[in-house]
């Protein structure tokens, strides 16, 4: 089983896609506002309505030859269906990060099994227990690896992961948050490369928006309402193909203005636990 990303865009080959099927059976930790939201009214997600659309994902995904990989079900977890926190490939480097919410820091465990199938070189790091690092902080393209730093990722997490991969420039981006009037949850909520050499850009999502992000990207701005609605969480499959929400009607015609294939689903549901496509998905191997 191959292991290796160094790009957010490069051909998908393999990745281990979330498990709906013991969404809320145990009582959830309400860890983020959109859950506040939605978990205790009448758009409620149900597991029915959310196994329906992750698995209508899985089922484009298999179509283009991804080796699909999903968690072994934990009955004594809430939700196993965000595994873009619970880990990142840096490299030839697999992180088992660290969670924020307490319910979460044992998710790891449903994907432990395919450790056993990774190649010799490759090198499987836990993430110190007294900080937090989160998946969906982490952004791995075109040499650097960007940190967004805010509700759950700290300034020591970002620090620490750049002692781990020192041939990668590390660039942190201060998020805007709660009390910032924003609830950008993670960096992908905010910010995405897509295609070859575009991203999808939430400014108001940061304190300020980096040199880097300015010189490496045509940034494609996206709207308050667009990042609500979580339009920045695509799934790049290659840098010349994306999966999308098929209620983005904005972004999507933009991104087809460049050249770019976008596959549209609908996605409604799993959004309301806090994450979209990419939050749904941890890519193990990215080659072209």
């Amino acid at each position: 089983m191959d292991v290796f990303v160094d790009s957010e865009t490069a051909p998908l080959r393999s990745v281990i896609v979330g498990y709906p099927d013991n969404f809320l059976q145990v009582d959830p930790e309400i860890i983020n506002e959109t859950q506040r939201q939605y978990y205790f009214g009448p758009d409620a997600p149900t597991p029915e309505a959310v196994t329906a659309q992750l698995n209508g994902f899985i089922e484009v995904l298999t179509a283009r030859g991804i080796d699909v990989h999903q968690p072994h079900p934990l009955p004594y977890l809430p939700d196993q269906m965000m595994t873009r926190d619970i880990g990142v490939v840096i490299g030839d480097t697999f992180v088992v990060t660290t969670m924020a919410a307490r319910s979460r820091r044992h998710e790891w465990r449903g994907y432990a099994h395919l450790f056993e199938h990774f190649p010799e070189h490759v090198k499987v790091l836990f993430g110190p227990e007294d900080l937090v690092i989160e998946g969906g902080d982490v952004i791995v393209d075109r040499g650097k690896v960007f940190v967004g730093i805010g509700q759950r990722t700290t300034l020591a997490g970002a620090a620490w992961l750049m002692q781990l991969v020192p041939d990668f420039e590390i660039v942190p981006i201060n998020l805007n948050g709660l009390d910032d009037g924003e609830d950008v949850l993670h960096l992908d909520c905010s910010f995405l490369p897509v295609g070859d050499g575009h991203a999808l850009i939430y400014p108001d999502g940061m304190a300020d928006i980096p040199a880097a992000l300015r010189e490496t990207y045509d940034l494609i701005e996206v709207t308050r309402e667009e990042q609500q609605m979580l339009g920045t969480n695509v799934l790049s499959l290659s840098p010349d193909c994306v999966v999308s929400r098929e209620d983005s009607t904005r972004i999507n015609a933009e991104m087809r203005a460049r050249g770019i294939e976008v596959i549209e689903l609908p996605y409604s549901e799993p959004p309301k636990t806090g994450g979209s496509f990419r939050c749904c998905t941890l890519p193990v191997h990215r080659a072209f």
